[in-house]
C-alpha cells in the first residue's frame, strides 16, 4: 500500500512538472523568448507524445494563454503560405477554437510539430487556400494516424507483461487486427488506383467521401495524389 502511494506521488509530481514545463514555454513563445524554429528543429514525434495535454494545463485561469499561444501559432502557421486571400481576424480565431479542441487530448509540442509537418505538405497540399475543413478533415486525421502507429509501437506486448489482464489481451488482439484490416484496405487501394488518372482519382475520392465506411480511407487515396502526375 505504502508503495503504491509512493508511486502515485511521484506519477502527480511528473504530471505537475510536464504541465508546468508546457506553461512556461507557452509564455516564453507569447514574450517572444523562445524560438519557434529551434523547437520545430529538434521536436520529434515521440516528445510531443510524451508532453503536458492541454485540457491538463489550459483550464481556469490559464485558459486565456492557450488561447494566446495557440492563436500565435495559428498565425504563423497560415503566414507561411503565399495566398492572395487571407484570413480575417474572426476566422482565425474560429481556426485557433477549432485548434483547441481537436488537440485537447494532445500537446502543445504536437500542435507545433503538426503546423510544422503540413506546412511542409507531409499530408498533401494546399491548391487554393486553408480552412479547417483541409487543416482538420484531411491533415489532423492523417497526424492522428502516425501517432496511433508510434503508440502502437511503443505499448508493451500483454504476453510479456506479468500481470496482462483478459481486457489488455483483448484490446491487444483488437488493435492487431485493426492493423491487419489497415494492410489490406492500403492494398485494395494499391491494386485498384495503379492504372488511375489524376480524375479517376479525384472521382474515386468522392464517391469514398459519400460512403460511411469508406470515408474513414480516403486519406489513403489522397496520398496517392502524390504518385500521380
Amino acid at each position: 500500500m505504502e508503495k503504491t502511494k509512493q508511486i502515485q506521488k511521484y506519477s502527480q509530481k511528473l504530471c505537475n512538472q510536464k504541465q508546468q514545463s508546457s506553461l512556461s514555454l507557452s509564455k516564453d513563445i507569447l514574450e517572444g523568448k523562445q524560438s519557434l524554429a529551434m523547437i520545430e528543429m529538434s521536436l520529434t514525434l515521440a516528445e510531443a507524445d510524451n508532453k503536458a495535454k492541454m485540457r491538463s494545463v489550459f483550464k481556469g485561469d490559464t485558459g486565456q494563454i492557450g488561447f494566446s499561444v495557440v492563436k500565435v501559432l495559428v498565425n504563423r502557421f497560415l503566414e507561411s503560405f503565399a495566398f492572395s486571400t487571407k484570413l480575417n481576424d474572426s476566422q482565425v480565431e474560429i481556426l485557433t477554437v477549432d485548434t483547441l479542441e481537436n488537440f485537447a487530448y494532445e500537446s502543445l509540442e504536437d500542435i507545433i510539430l503538426f503546423f510544422k509537418m503540413a506546412r511542409s505538405g507531409k499530408f498533401g497540399s494546399a491548391k487554393k487556400g486553408i480552412d479547417s475543413n483541409l487543416i482538420f478533415g484531411e491533415w489532423f486525421p492523417q497526424f492522428m494516424e502516425q501517432k496511433s502507429i508510434l503508440r502502437e509501437q511503443n505499448q508493451p506486448k500483454p504476453e510479456l507483461r506479468q500481470s496482462a489482464t483478459d481486457e489488455d489481451i483483448f484490446s491487444y488482439k483488437k488493435k492487431l487486427l485493426q492493423k491487419k484490416h489497415k494492410e489490406k484496405v492500403q492494398q485494395h487501394i494499391d491494386y485498384i488506383t495503379k492504372n488511375m488518372d489524376r480524375q479517376m482519382l479525384e472521382d474515386f475520392i468522392i464517391d469514398w467521401q459519400k460512403d460511411s465506411e469508406k470515408a474513414k480511407w480516403v486519406y489513403m487515396l489522397k496520398e496517392k495524389r502524390k504518385q500521380i502526375k
